[in-house]
């Protein structure tokens, strides 16, 4: 079997193995949009929210270095929330109520500045829906992540699976499918975040003030 035949089964077998975990993620993710944005009103004064985050300037110079930075940034940034994932989930956790909140704060003020609280999403839509892709994607790989040290720790003091080739070893042995799915996952994640960049720069500005004068 090909690297890439086990790189896919191991990620069609993560979102089997860990549906219900993915749907908590989802359904994660759309409590911090949502949280964001009403709680924004509690966070800022109104001027506050206009003036540091209405989203109305849609301007690009095409630059790939600019296109390097995002990529650089944000790439950075799954590598650090997944690893901090190790600690309870707090990476995993901590990248959605960041991000995906912050869109939901950025709605409300753009709202408050011209009255259309979809306007961001419209303007963003195209990089935003990969960029939110691969926070979604980055969490559940945390999420997998944590699920496998407990496993592994678990299976390490059980008496029944401590076999003549070593408790650490055979506990490994027995989870390494987890931490498999994980790491197939966060890579998943880590390319769409470069598609992401690559949209922000290039293409996501004018197609989203095309969208944004349609709709």
């Amino acid at each position: 079997m090909s690297f890439l035949d086990n790189y896919f089964k191991y990620v069609k077998s993560a979102f089997i193995d860990h549906k219900y975990l993915f749907i908590f993620t989802v359904v994660f993710a759309v409590i911090c949009w949502v949280g964001g944005y009403f709680i924004a009103d509690w966070m800022f004064v109104k001027q506050e929210l206009v003036d540091e985050y209405a989203y109305l300037s849609q301007i690009t110079y095409f630059s790939f270095d600019d296109m390097m930075d995002i990529i650089i940034n944000n790439c950075f940034l799954n590598i650090n929330y997944y690893l901090t994932s190790v600690f309870f989930g707090y990476g995993a956790i901590y990248d959605m109520m960041t991000n995906i909140g912050m869109s939901g704060i950025v709605s409300r003020g753009t709202e408050l500045a011209c009255g259309d609280p979809f306007l961001f999403l419209k303007l963003t839509c195209l990089h935003g829906f990969f960029e939110d892709l691969s926070t979604i994607l980055n969490s559940f790989a945390g999420f997998i992540l944590f699920s496998f040290i407990v496993r592994f720790i678990k299976d390490v003091f059980s008496p029944s699976k401590r076999l003549a080739n070593g408790t650490i070893t055979n506990s490994l042995e027995i989870n390494k499918k987890y931490l498999y799915q994980s790491i197939a996952i966060f890579l998943l994640a880590f390319v769409v975040m470069i598609f992401a960049g690559f949209l922000e720069e290039y293409i996501s500005i004018p197609f989203g003030n095309f969208i944004a004068s349609v709709f």
